[in-house]
């Protein structure tokens, strides 16, 4: 008995443990998007298509808020007096929006950028190298589905009367043309058999499973809102104002644009492993973060959770049972990138 225990020990002291320095570069690398507006009869066009301008609009506004007293609910809003907030909209002979980004893939993939522990890095490259073939071809598919359904769009896409995308695969003179509304937003089993989906998850994966193949696509993205309509760019953070104001490009920096991160955040939706029960695809990270519902979907240790990235990636390290998806999930937060070392002894 005395022996058991003693090996129960020398076991639990073998299990590796986080490094305090752990970091992996990003995989998926978005540009900012940039946004123009045109007519849908001139989609084949490549001229005519105008940047949208970013302009200034003040309004008065109403009292809103909650717990305002009544003799104050008449009054305009005191907050919005002397502020002016950035708006973009289509011009009144346009309608239709087009943004355009492109998405570069890198390879050599499990490999920490930085780790100060050796044994962790080979652990972890090692489980990476033995799963990346099968975890990538998953990853790809649904990276690949997020781009022909034009997630990235975000506030742009919906109730849209048309949605087309168009994708080039390292400059090539083939145009891929996809119906966005043809893909499913929330069901990456819905499309597994369609041959264009095919053909742009075989370019994401070569992009990645490699260490030096050039894979680039150039993504333009056609959505038909009607003439005049409001558009969205991305709105940056203004940290200490309730001022409105939206990102902005280009030479008289006043490009209408969306961020890199937003679009890339879109891409990487594809979490729906989080839980058995989940009705929806999160965006991949390490705590299933979700900001605008103050939820975290991974918990560390749960049963109504699959588990967090450190958990997971631990437990995998440690030959531990992992189920394929929650490897998937793994392998997809080493594509993200970031710095995810534990805390120095």
């Amino acid at each position: 008995m005395k022996m058991t225990k003693e090996k129960k020990v020398m076991t639990k002291l073998k299990e590796m443990q986080l490094p305090s320095m752990l970091a992996f570069e990003r995989k998926l690398e978005v540009s900012d998007g940039l946004m123009f507006a045109g007519n849908w009869s001139d989609l084949t066009k490549e001229t005519g298509w105008e940047a949208i301008k970013v302009v200034p609009r003040k309004n008065r506004a109403t009292q809103s808020a909650y717990g305002i007293d009544d003799e104050k609910k008449t009054k305009p809003n005191p907050v919005s007096a002397g502020h002016q907030d950035d708006d973009a909209n289509l011009p009144h002979d346009k309608d239709t929006l087009k943004v355009s980004f492109t998405l570069r893939m890198i390879g050599d993939l499990g490999a920490p950028f930085g780790c100060n522990d050796p044994d962790f890095e080979k652990a972890i490259h090692t489980k990476v190298t033995e799963f990346k073939e099968q975890g990538l071809k998953e990853l790809a598919h649904r990276y690949a589905q997020n781009i022909a359904s034009g997630r990235f769009l975000w506030r742009n896409r919906v109730c849209a009367e048309e949605l087309l995308i168009q994708v080039r695969i390292n400059h090539a003179e083939d145009l891929m043309v996809l119906n966005g509304y043809d893909y499913a937003l929330n069901d990456f089993a819905a499309n597994r058999q369609d041959n264009k989906l095919a053909q742009l998850t075989e370019a994401i994966y070569r992009g990645l499973v490699g260490s030096q193949d050039f894979v680039l696509l150039e993504v333009d993205a056609f959505v038909r809102l009607g003439a005049g309509q409001h558009v969205f760019p991305s709105q940056e953070m203004n940290m200490g104002e309730k001022k409105k104001v939206l990102f902005k490009l280009g030479k008289d920096n006043n490009h209408a644009a969306m961020h890199s991160v937003k679009l890339g955040n879109a891409i990487r939706t594809i979490d729906d492993w989080y839980s058995e029960s989940a009705e929806f695809p999160i965006a991949v990270e390490p705590y299933g973060s979700v900001t605008q519902r103050g939820e975290a979907y991974r918990k560390s240790r749960s049963k109504e959770s699959a588990g967090d990235l450190y958990t997971l990636m631990l437990d995998w390290v440690n030959d531990k049972p992992v189920a394929d998806e929650q490897k998937c999930y793994v392998l997809a937060n080493i594509i993200r990138g970031g710095v995810f070392g534990g805390k120095s002894e």
